[in-house]
C-alpha cells in the first residue's frame, strides 16, 4: 500500500468527476467514479506507477419473491488500460494490480460507499508512449473494469450483532464496465510525472509555436513533423537528418577563406536576421544553429554513423526550440 500522504483529495470542487456503472442481470450493482485530482504518480523512473483514487457505491440486487434474503460480496476489482481513442482490437497499454475489496452488501442494507486506490504499474516505454499520444495536451485513457462478485443466499439468522446472517454461496459474476478518463495536462506534468521521477530527465514541455502559419518556414515545419514521426518509429538517424533539413530555411551560403587561401561556401544564419535581432543575439543564434547542424551532419555524410534515441531526442528538442524562437522573433519583428 502506498503512503497515505501522497493521496490527493477527491472532494475538490473544481475537479471533474467521471463514473462508470457495472451491472448484473441489468441491475446496477456498482458505480465507480473518480476525480481528475485523484490521479497521481508513484514509484521510481525504473518502476513508475499510475495511481487512480476511486470512489465506489455498492448495492445488492433484490431477492426474488419467496426466496431467501440475498447478498453480494464484492471481492476484487481489475482494470486494463488503453488509449481512449484506440480501437477495441488494440492491445492494452497496461494492466492494474488486483484490488481487493471484500465488501458484502445485503439487499435490504441500501448503498454501501467506499474509497480506494488502484495501482497501475508502467515502465519507461509506456510512460513515453502516453506522452507521445497526448502530444503536449491532456492524457486521455480508457479504463476497462472487471468486478468479481459472489452471489450469496441467507442460510440462517444469528444473534451476533456484527454478523447477523450466515451466508451461502450461490453464484459468481464478472461485471464489466468502461470508464473514459481525462487527466489534465497540469495534473500529468505536476502530480504524475514528478512522483515517477520523470520531472527533469524524461520530459520537457516546449511552447507551441504556429510554425505552419509562417509560409517561409513551411519546409522547416514539415521536416520537424517528419523527424518526430521517425523518432517515434525508432529511425533515429533519419530523424536527425530531418532536423538538419528543418534548419535549412534559416541559413544562406557565405564565402569563407581558410588559412591556405582556399575559398569555400559555408552555411550561416541569414544576414537579414542581424538587423532584426541585433549583433549579439544574432551571433548567439547563428552559433547555436551551427552547433546543431554540425551535430546532424554525420546523418547525411557518414553511412556508418549511428544515432541512438537519446541523441535523436536531444537534437530534435534543440532544433525545435531554436526554430520556435526564430519564428516567434520573425512574427514580432
Amino acid at each position: 500500500m502506498l503512503p497515505a500522504k501522497t493521496i490527493f483529495s477527491l472532494q475538490r470542487s473544481q475537479s471533474k468527476s467521471m463514473s462508470a456503472s457495472l451491472t448484473v442481470s441489468s441491475y446496477i450493482v456498482a458505480e465507480i467514479s473518480l476525480h481528475s485530482n485523484g490521479i497521481y504518480g508513484a514509484g521510481t523512473a525504473a518502476l513508475p506507477i499510475l495511481v487512480v483514487s476511486l470512489q465506489f457505491v455498492f448495492r445488492c440486487a433484490h431477492s426474488a419473491a419467496g426466496s431467501p434474503e440475498r447478498a453480494m460480496c464484492f471481492r476484487e476489482l481489475r482494470c486494463k488500460v488503453r488509449p481512449a481513442d484506440a480501437p477495441h482490437g488494440l492491445k492494452y497499454l497496461a494492466t492494474s494490480l488486483p484490488m481487493s475489496l471484500e465488501r458484502t452488501v445485503a439487499s435490504g442494507q441500501g448503498d454501501f460507499k467506499d474509497l480506494g486506490s488502484m495501482e497501475i504499474p508502467l515502465d519507461r516505454a509506456r510512460v513515453a508512449a502516453i506522452n507521445r499520444a497526448r502530444n503536449g495536451e491532456d492524457v486521455k485513457l480508457s479504463l476497462d473494469f472487471e468486478l468479481l462478485i459472489d452471489d450469496l443466499s441467507e442460510l440462517a439468522k444469528t444473534k451476533d450483532r456484527l454478523r447477523p446472517s450466515i451466508w451461502g454461496f450461490t453464484d459468481h459474476h464478472r461485471a464489466q464496465g468502461k470508464l473514459e478518463i481525462t487527466i489534465p495536462r497540469s495534473v500529468w506534468v505536476e502530480r504524475v510525472l514528478p512522483n515517477m521521477e520523470f520531472e527533469t530527465s524524461h520530459i520537457i514541455e516546449l511552447p507551441a509555436i504556429p510554425i505552419e502559419a509562417c509560409k517561409s518556414n513551411t519546409v522547416a515545419f514539415a521536416a520537424l513533423l517528419q523527424a518526430q514521426k521517425l523518432e517515434r518509429q525508432g529511425f533515429y538517424k533519419e530523424a536527425v537528418a530531418q532536423c538538419r533539413i528543418a534548419l535549412e530555411p534559416f541559413c544562406e551560403p557565405v564565402e569563407k577563406t581558410d588559412g591556405k587561401g582556399k575559398v569555400t561556401k559555408v552555411p550561416k544564419l541569414k544576414s537579414s536576421w542581424e538587423t532584426r535581432l541585433g549583433q549579439h543575439t544574432y551571433e548567439w543564434l547563428n552559433n547555436a544553429i551551427g552547433a546543431v547542424r554540425q551535430g546532424t551532419n554525420p546523418s547525411h555524410h557518414h553511412t556508418t554513423v549511428l544515432f541512438g534515441q537519446f541523441e535523436a531526442q536531444m537534437l530534435l528538442m534543440v532544433a525545435t526550440a531554436l526554430i520556435a524562437y526564430a519564428v516567434k522573433t520573425d512574427q514580432t519583428s
